[in-house]
């Protein structure tokens, strides 16, 4: 697998891989101490038809940090080297979980190498002031960091990351991306929660690609306004939004015959 280097020195794990045949490459962006590997259902199916780039985001999986860059727009500015690198442009950007913010940034910070964007189970906010939490997301994610930060921090990273899946997920693929999630060290962990939640409403209103918003169970419970269409038309120019069904947050690896779907047809009706 090639690795990539940043001006600032985190080295970056990525996968280049499918045929183009005519059709728009694929750009992947994984979620919150994930790694290039959940995509692998989403490989499988459009390689054939599409090239496809994934990585592993700084940090995270096997890619290293200089210890700084955790935000959308250095997340977004080390896919676009990548992309440059490997000549992808006009591609569709499709972000899960955590890497919504970057994958937000990427598409309004790079017009020239985003055609459409695709959101899996993730949601677009004002930003949320940790210090002093009076709005439920904003308390969604400072418990998190006080949890991560506290003693038993491990412990409930553990549990944490597994309740992500629904019950109905195989226990082998639950506790394998429960284990390479606690590889992630716990202040690339804390650095990653507090970039999810920053702004990415602002972003995300100016951008004038088309968008795909897929949302399972999990985020409709957790984050209402993810799956509400009025609020998704307010926060996008050009919007659809697809409902999944029977699966925990991880909906790319739980069902993923429903989510391919949901790609294939966004992407095949582009202009």
């Amino acid at each position: 697998m090639p690795t990539f280097v940043t001006d600032d020195g985190a080295e970056l794990y990525y996968q280049v891989e499918g045929q183009e045949q005519g059709k728009p490459p694929l750009i992947f962006i994984h979620g919150w101490c994930s790694n290039l590997n959940h995509w692998r259902e989403q490989v499988a199916y459009f390689q054939d038809s599409h090239r496809i780039l994934r990585m592993d985001r700084r940090g995270m999986g096997r890619s290293s940090t200089p210890g700084s860059g955790h935000t959308p727009q250095q997340h977004a500015a080390d896919i676009a080297a990548l992309a440059r690198k490997e000549g992808f442009t006009d591609a569709i950007a499709i972000a899960h979980a955590g890497g919504g913010p970057a994958g937000v940034s990427f598409s309004h910070d790079y017009p020239d190498l985003v055609r459409a964007y695709i959101m899996v189970d993730s949601a677009v906010m004002p930003g949320a002031d940790l210090e002093q939490p009076t709005k439920p997301a904003a308390r969604f994610y400072a418990e998190m960091v006080d949890r991560l930060t506290a003693p038993d921090g491990e412990s409930y990273f553990r549990e944490l990351y597994a309740s992500f899946f629904g019950p109905q997920a195989a226990p082998q693929l639950v506790e394998t991306a429960v284990g390479e999630a606690c590889r992630t060290p716990v202040e690339v962990r804390v650095k990653e929660i507090k970039l999810m939640a920053s702004d990415s409403l602002t972003p995300a209103s100016a951008m004038t690609q088309p968008t795909l918003v897929i949302a399972g169970p999990w985020m409709a419970d957790s984050f209402p306004q993810a799956v509400d269409y009025e609020q998704l038309k307010a926060c996008f120019k050009q919007v659809e939004l697809a409902r999944a069904i029977g699966s925990g947050h991880f909906v790319q690896l739980e069902v993923p015959d429903q989510v391919n779907a949901f790609i294939n047809s966004f992407v095949s009706r582009l202009g």
